[in-house]
């Protein structure tokens, strides 16, 4: 292997080492950049350091990182080095990116007795009787929750439904048979207390 092409592959290790290492100067650079001083910018009319002027000699310049060496015109891309394999060419269509959005729960993980109070004061209308609701249960998309007013004998039931909206108060009654009046399925409604 020719020495210009070990320098290459090289260059091409070193730079992905630092590339993946921690904090650098480019990093520090970048966090030190976003604090406002007045003198970070120098005026337009200074002149250029000696470093600035002089012209980095040819084939000793590195690459940005994370863009291989480019080889020179005419001359063709170097081999990759004895136990390295090639890399993968990029795909055209990268797959797209894995979604950040938290995965979908069941309606039935947030309900609780507090839940409903809320869900019952956002979602109810101003002639419903705000209750302090007792009892929770939940079963597919319905809910129930008891409320127990002075004076009556029977408790009342407060009967919400889960939609793309999320949680709403459906019904309140005493005794109510949700499965036949309201659709709500037989399972569901034997496990939330609702089916007659």
């Amino acid at each position: 292997m020719k020495r210009p092409a070990l320098l290459a592959a090289a260059a091409a290790i070193a730079m992905a080492l630092t590339a993946c290492g921690g904090e650098d100067a480019a990093d520090a650079g970048a966090s030190a950049s976003s604090t406002v001083s007045a003198s970070t910018t120098a005026p337009a009319s200074a002149t250029p350091t000696p470093a600035e002027q002089a012209p980095a000699p040819a084939g000793d310049t590195p690459a940005p990182a994370g863009n291989p060496p480019a080889p020179a015109p005419g001359n063709p891309a170097p081999a990759p080095a004895p136990g390295n394999p090639a890399p993968a060419p990029a795909p055209e269509n990268p797959a797209p990116a894995p979604s950040t959005a938290p995965p979908q729960s069941a309606p039935c993980d947030v309900v609780t007795r507090e839940y409903l109070i809320t869900t019952l004061r956002m979602t109810g209308s101003p002639d419903v009787h705000m209750a302090d609701l007792q009892d929770a249960r939940c079963s597919g998309n319905f809910a129930t929750a008891m409320t127990y007013p002075e004076g009556v004998l029977h408790p009342e039931m407060y009967l919400f439904k889960y939609t793309e909206e999320g949680w709403r108060l459906l019904e309140i009654g005493l005794g109510m048979d949700c499965v036949n009046r309201l659709g709500v399925p037989r399972a569901d409604g034997v496990a939330i207390g609702c089916a007659n």
